[in-house]
């Protein structure tokens, strides 16, 4: 009798100890995931924006560069128009002047000479113009960690009773 009795109390305690344990260290486990989820959430977000702000500063230094770089070559091929222009209306003067066929063809070749000149000098300022680089490409953001699964809830273990 002494056996039975030692048998169904260990039996019993088994019973209730064991589930209540295994539903604790799940629980906790979960609690403990559920932590280094948010941690990681946290990080993957600060990098995300710090890698998106990063994105958004090159694009404007890019947009800046390219900016003053067509300002520059805006302001040379206004220049070259102009100087060719007075080219053009000096050589045409001196060719007015001329008194023969001669000057005439000593003002038209210095004419040239001085547009080979201007355009020399706008060739050389155009390669001064610093090359802009390729437009910085849109990161690829990583990916979202993924949630710990919740628990299921456990069903409590319901002992019969067992009178005759």
């Amino acid at each position: 009798m002494k056996k039975r009795l030692a048998i169904s109390a260990i039996t019993v305690a088994a019973l209730f100890a064991s589930p209540n344990t295994a539903i604790a260290d799940v629980q906790s486990d979960y609690q403990v995931a559920l932590q280094q989820y948010k941690t990681a959430l946290a990080n993957w977000s600060a990098n995300n924006n710090l890698v998106q702000e990063n994105y958004k500063q090159a694009m404007k230094a890019w947009n800046d560069a390219k900016k003053s770089a067509e300002l520059a070559r805006k302001e040379i091929a206004d220049k070259f128009k102009a100087d060719a222009e007075s080219i053009k209306a000096r050589t045409v003067l001196a060719v007015a002047n001329a008194n023969n066929a001669k000057e005439k063809k000593a003002a038209n070749a210095a004419g040239k000479i001085d547009m080979d000149a201007a355009i020399l000098e706008r060739n050389k300022a155009l390669m001064a113009i610093s090359v802009i680089l390729d437009k910085p490409n849109k990161p690829v953001l990583s990916p979202m960690p993924i949630a710990p699964t919740k628990p299921s809830p456990t069903v409590k273990p319901k002992i019969k009773s067992k009178t005759k």
